[in-house]
């Protein structure tokens, strides 16, 4: 029962993800961005200036398959490569703005979402359904 309804819920944040990028972003195909894409653009997000070998370490992912999807991600214009002032022969990877506004465009969708439930629910039921969560995650965050 739970399985359903989290697959219902993951498929309506992706199509909802999909139509708003589309509506942001009608100069570019966004056909072409997978979650795979999104999961590179969130975990560059939430390391402080990632290398080439951090996001592999992150992803368990060979050093030359990470560098062949930041490849992809550059060409798209979500991220790019900044060089160390530092150490010339190191390469940090950003977000570009255009990254950054499609994280952000997915955080809404996550905040509008729960807004609505908020609108639905009564108190007692946001805080039974906030307990309940907050019970799944620390429990499948503690594998």
């Amino acid at each position: 029962m739970l399985e359903k309804i989290f697959e219902e819920i993951y498929f309506y944040f992706d199509e909802e993800l999909v139509r708003r990028a589309e509506t942001l972003f009608y100069m570019q195909d966004m056909s072409k961005i997978s979650i795979n894409h999104i999961e590179y653009l969130e975990v560059i997000q939430n390391m402080e200036k990632p290398t080439l070998s951090d996001i592999a370490i992150e992803f368990t992912f060979s050093k030359p398959s990470v560098t062949f999807m930041v490849n992809k991600l550059i060409e798209q214009g979500l991220v790019k490569k900044v060089r160390s002032e530092a150490d010339k022969r190191v390469f940090y990877v950003e977000l570009t703005e255009l990254g950054k506004l499609l994280i952000e465009i997915q955080l809404n969708i996550y905040r509008d979402f729960a807004k609505n439930l908020e609108k639905i629910l009564g108190n007692e039921e946001v805080e039974i359904l906030a307990g309940l969560l907050n019970k799944g995650l620390r429990a499948v965050k503690g594998k």
